[in-house]
């Protein structure tokens, strides 16, 4: 029974890592940024949704060096391989480069919703924001193929059991 279940430990890590990482993409930008954004002010809403993206954003990181060790020791696909490095890469581009880059503007110009329309550093704010959520939603579909790519029968449990 043992052999059995360390069997389909691999198995069943890829499938949580993945599905793990496809709620810390959907969660913090599709539920709770917008109630935040409908509840606070747009600087408290932006604070605080800026900081629960780079949580979130880094336990993905997390995840993914784990979805990549079981992925290797199932010995996924080479189009696995090419989907898992592309999310990586995606979520280390809005960690490491986007959100720095946003918060160089908002340190630089205080609360971007006070700024006229006209004013360079909103622009730049909202071309950062923006690409920013492209990638965010990019990566969302991407982990979603992962995820069904990935989607295998899921083993009967009396196999398990069963002496």
């Amino acid at each position: 029974m043992n052999q059995q279940l360390s069997a389909k430990m691999p198995t069943a890590g890829l499938k949580l890592s993945l599905a793990l990482m496809l709620a810390l993409l959907i969660v913090p930008a599709y539920v709770v940024a917008p109630v935040l954004f409908a509840e606070l002010t747009s600087a408290q809403a932006g604070l605080i949704a800026g900081k629960i993206f780079h949580v979130s954003n880094l336990a993905f990181l997390i995840l993914c060096v784990a979805a990549a060790l079981f992925a290797r020791r199932l010995g996924v696909t080479k189009a696995t391989w090419y989907l898992l490095l592309a999310v990586t890469l995606m979520v280390a581009i809005n960690v490491f480069a986007v959100s720095t880059m946003m918060t160089m503007i908002k340190t630089e110009a205080g609360d971007i919703s006070l700024l006229s329309k006209e004013e360079p550093l909103r622009w730049a704010f909202a071309f950062w924001h923006g690409l920013g959520s492209i990638l965010q939603l990019l990566t969302s579909i991407l982990v979603v193929t992962l995820v069904m790519k990935n989607h295998q029968k899921v083993p009967d449990t009396s196999e398990l059991t069963a002496g």
